[in-house]
């Protein structure tokens, strides 16, 4: 469609004002600066102001006025402009609004691009719903320009990208076409002065078959609810009223059916897609298929099918009136308790999404809905947390009546976990939510006498403020890509299967670069001649690599920088990789710096950086070669945020220098001391809290000269049975809980920050 001003492209823009006539001038002088004459005409309708906003509307000679004597509402207010409109395309605008250059043209190039588009919306700095993105301009051509730069972007990618369908718009600004309008309809005026009145419109129009469009391309400024925001009280009992009134009508609160699920949604994108790549790829079989249990009217499923393009949407859904809304969005729903009957072949789905953690409590179940996923399939399934503080205080505290009981449908995390490996998921990760039920300030809860109190393991305050979980695991396969998250607070017991190692691409290789022996370096004489070295290596770091999706790492001691290469290959938003000797530092750069990956020549005794710069921090064979292991912990701590994660490793002196005490030179004349186990484990815990701690290359007791000679001389066989003696595993970090009368060559510990 021809988008140039004429009589057949007016657009209608109808502005509801109560009061506030200094946003309402403001909004038309956007208008009229941004929009191109003769394309729209101007309908307010005034309701009741008081502070001159009819007079001033009535002098305006592009203004066609309505004035109702007192507040007819908001959404009956909308019907009489709407009634009035001429436009073939109709326009609810907030007076609390500015609208940016482009923006009708921008919202009308996607409404007019499918004939089965409704509605559009724009983006936002304040909305609800997720239409919202950060902005930080303080002028009108601060504003302006952040618009271009964000329509710039659009179009230099792909703009058509930045269309989301959605399963509903925003009040505050919907651009819908005239035929949309003539087949559902007016607003409903049974919501009063307002609130769900958007909500009722955007399903009423899924539901006559239209699709919704939020357009990434097109930003509106937004002040938000000055009218509700001198009558508050007002606001609350409108919202509490509609919000019933919006349930009476479809059979379903708002909130709930029409709920986007963007953590889950979060967690998948980190995930299941490969590391360092932006978009997920497209199955060999065809179109990406997945399946909600508990989906609402779809919100999560649509969100995700922006990033798969195409896919195959499968739902489960109890609730009748939201499981008809889903039905538009092109989700096949399935029915019954049993996934053995759903029209889901066996082996075909790439992801399941469980909402309704009960669905999952029965192993039987579990089971079942694994064999419908392909080899290294996904599911999460989110729960509710039986550690959260407020349900211990409710236990140890029970009010007057109450059992004191845990309530039904509480879950700890260790119990989900053995769950899910015991029906056969791997690769598995724990990430912790908040729902925005917990509020910790002013508490007087105090953490450490809950921890004794729960008594379970490896307990941290996170799970005791966090009110919900999520266990994400894969399927067994030979071809699992999977990446941990930043809040992955355990691996399994199959870290050292090769399915569960993550994969990266191939480094650059250093061959005009000697391995002198204390820095490693990527070369075919290193590959060749040192290969149990490389191996190590690059082991701690994949590692790690499964941690650092999506954060801001410091790679400390980097050395050639191959580390910091993989980890920003494994999805680290950044890296700085720093080392005290500056020609490494030059050579890193020379062959691994690029977008995203920095290197630096620093001291860790002394980093260059801020307070809580880094989200994680990630120091292998690095705490042995400095004078004071605490001070290093110390100075790691101090650049992390309140969480981050610091991974660190260093050789196990019981194994590579068991006669020498913690203040004697170790035999490698590089190293200023080495640690036992429990030695790094005292200094770290001054700091951190230990989530996990791992050992590379085991070597059994028994073949310790002096531990056979304790045993002959206390009249015991020396040596000992070769079916108990723990052999290397590769060089694969394996969990430490795995070492029984074994210690570690390397020791490996996870660590967050404490909070506190």
């Amino acid at each position: 469609m021809d988008l140039t001003p004429d009589n057949n492209n007016i657009t209608s823009i109808v502005i509801v004002s109560r009061n506030q006539l200094a946003f309402t001038k403001q909004c038309m002088d956007s208008i009229r600066r941004n929009t191109a004459a003769g394309s729209y005409e101007l309908i307010l309708v005034d309701n009741g102001s008081d502070d001159g906003t009819a007079a001033w509307a009535a002098e305006q000679a592009d203004v066609k006025l309505i004035a109702n004597h007192d507040n007819a509402g908001f959404p009956k207010a909308c019907n009489q402009g709407l009634e009035l409109a001429s436009g073939s395309f109709l326009l609810l605008l907030n007076n609390d609004t500015l609208v940016t250059p482009g923006w009708l043209t921008g919202l009308q190039r996607c409404l007019t691009s499918d004939d089965t588009i409704g509605a559009v919306g724009p983006v936002t700095n304040s909305a609800s719903y997720w239409s919202s993105v950060p902005a930080s301009y303080m002028t009108i051509e601060e504003l302006d320009q952040f618009a271009a730069t964000l329509r710039s972007s659009a179009n230099n990618a792909n703009i058509q990208g930045e269309w989301e369908e959605r399963l509903k718009l925003v009040g505050y600004c919907m651009l819908f076409k005239r035929e949309a309008y003539e087949t559902v309809g007016g607003l409903d005026e049974s919501f009063g002065i307002g609130n769900f009145e958007d909500d009722d419109y955007s399903v009423r129009l899924r539901l006559a078959g239209y699709k919704l469009i939020l357009c990434r391309d097109t930003f509106v400024h937004h002040y938000g609810s000055v009218s509700f925001r001198e009558e508050e009280h007002l606001f609350i009992s409108t919202f509490k009223k509609n919000g019933q009134i919006f349930r009476d009508k479809w059979g379903f609160k708002a909130e709930q059916g029409l709920k986007i699920r963007v953590d889950l949604v979060a967690l998948v994108e980190r995930e299941a897609k490969p590391p360092g790549k932006k978009s997920a790829p497209q199955t060999a079989e065809g179109a990406y298929k997945l399946l909600e249990i508990g989906c609402g009217c779809g919100g999560t499923l649509l969100r995700l099918r922006s990033d798969y393009p195409g896919a195959e949407l499968f739902g489960l859904e109890s609730n009748a009136g939201a499981s008809r809304i889903a039905e538009t969005l092109g989700v096949q729903l399935v029915g019954g308790n049993d996934p053995s009957q759903w029209a889901i072949a066996p082996g075909s789905l790439d992801g399941i999404i469980v909402g309704e953690a009960e669905w999952i409590t029965a192993e039987e179940t579990l089971r079942a809905l694994g064999l419908l996923l392909k080899p290294g399939g996904w599911l999460a399934g989110d729960f509710a947390n039986r550690h959260y503080y407020q349900n211990l205080l409710r236990y140890l505290n029970p009010v007057e009546g109450e059992s004191g009981a845990l309530e039904e449908g509480l879950h700890a995390i260790e119990q989900v976990k053995e769950r899910y490996e015991r029906t056969g998921f791997i690769n598995l990760s724990i990430h912790l939510l908040d729902d925005g039920s917990s509020d910790n300030g002013g508490s007087d809860v105090d953490f450490e006498v809950l921890e004794r109190i729960v008594n379970t393991k490896n307990v941290i305050a996170g799970r005791l403020t966090s009110s919900r979980f999520v266990v994400y695991g894969t399927t067994a396969s030979s071809n699992a890509d999977s990446v941990g998250s930043s809040e992955l607070l355990d691996l399994p017991q199959g870290l050292n299967d090769e399915h569960s190692k993550p994969r990266t691409k191939e480094l650059a290789e250093q061959n005009d670069v000697r391995f002198m022996g204390e820095r490693l370096v990527v070369n075919q004489e290193v590959k060749t001649h040192y290969a149990d070295v490389y191996e190590e290596h690059l082991s701690r770091y994949e590692l790690a690599c499964r941690y650092v999706n999506g954060l801001r790492v410091l790679d400390a001691a980097c050395g050639a920088g191959y580390g910091t290469a993989m980890l920003s290959q494994a999805g680290a938003l950044e890296v700085w990789g720093v080392d005290v000797d500056s020609q490494s530092v030059q050579l890193a750069q020379r062959d691994y710096g690029g977008v995203g990956i920095a290197f630096a020549a620093a001291d860790v005794l002394e980093l260059p950086f801020a307070d809580k710069e880094f989200d994680a921090v990630i120091s292998f064979e690095t705490i042995e070669h400095v004078a004071q292991g605490a001070a290093w912990i110390a100075e790691s701590a101090r650049v992390l945020k309140p969480g981050g994660l610091f991974i660190v490793s260093t050789p196990n002196r019981t194994v590579t220098n068991p006669p020498l005490y913690y203040e004697e030179q170790p035999f490698n004349t590089f190293h200023r001391f080495e640690y036992r186990t429990a030695e790094l484990a005292g200094e770290l815990l001054v700091h951190y809290d230990i989530e996990a701690m791992y050992g590379q290359n085991p070597v059994d007791d028994s073949r310790f000269a002096s531990l056979n000679w304790l045993r002959q001389i206390s009249g015991l066989e020396p040596g000992r049975e070769a079916s108990r003696i723990m052999e290397p595993q590769g060089h694969q970090p394996i969990p430490l809980s795995q070492f029984k009368s074994a210690e570690p060559m390397y020791v490996i510990a996870v660590c967050r920050k404490r909070r506190a």
